[in-house]
């Protein structure tokens, strides 16, 4: 029992990974400087990584989950199945990009939020640079029409996915997500929706890349549209998972 209390921390930051070795020693690095240790645990989830992206994270000391399934939840349930062995209890689960393209400061934005509101769900929404539309407009767009589709299916409007995400840890435990590849970010906020539990919105920065290659913007027209698709056939999934 002692061992577990050793273990508690209020939140885990969940970074899927695959092949960001380029990258991810700047990324944990910056989180480890700038996030209080007391409150926060780092978990990776390798998801098909061939590189050396794990002994990165071991170096660094932070929990490395393991999976040959690739796609982003993949790698998010890797992770928090590497806190769950290790006894790690946690307050709610932050879903972090291992790329350099979210911020650390974003990151205690989200937790103020719900430790403010206690909202189930928070979703950081990154903000549309009118002065660089043009070269925003292959991610934006995307996002837009899904998020017009995600209206019809739950009422909601979002203007994006939102990769960088607060979920309280019982709710998500209820969510029982599925949709392990693209479909990962949509799925929870259409079953947040259909539940009809709070969710609590803010506007977050979205950095470039720090290296590699990038999986999903900035890609070529058809893999966008082949991905878009099924985004969307995830939400109509989602939506009438129950029914």
């Amino acid at each position: 029992m002692e061992k577990r209390k050793n273990q508690l921390r209020r939140y885990a930051i969940i970074i899927p990974v695959c092949d960001e070795n380029a990258c991810l020693g700047q990324v944990l690095d910056e989180l480890q400087q700038d996030l209080p240790d007391q409150d926060f645990v780092v978990a990776v989830g390798l998801n098909g990584s061939s590189d050396a992206s794990g002994q990165v994270a071991v170096e660094r000391g932070v929990r490395v989950g393991e999976t040959e399934l690739r796609g982003y939840g993949h790698g998010c349930m890797a992770a928090i199945e590497a806190l769950r062995v290790a006894g790690v209890e946690v307050e709610a689960y932050l879903f972090y990009a291992g790329d350099g393209a979210s911020r650390p400061r974003d990151v205690l934005a989200l937790v103020q939020r719900f430790e403010a509101t206690r909202a189930p769900l928070v979703i950081g929404l990154r903000s549309f640079d009118l002065r660089t539309w043009w070269q925003q407009l292959g991610r934006v767009l995307p996002n837009l029409i899904l998020g017009v589709a995600g209206f019809f299916l739950t009422g909601r409007f979002y203007h994006d996915l939102g990769p960088l995400r607060l979920i309280e840890f019982e709710f998500f435990n209820r969510l029982d997500l599925r949709e392990l590849t693209w479909g990962w970010t949509i799925e929870a906020e259409v079953k947040a929706s259909v539940m009809g539990v709070r969710v609590e919105t803010l506007a977050v920065v979205e950095r470039e890349r720090l290296a590699g290659e990038q999986k999903v913007s900035g890609v070529s027209l058809w893999r966008s549209a082949c991905i878009g698709a099924h985004i969307l056939l995830s939400g109509v999934r989602a939506r009438w998972a129950d029914d």
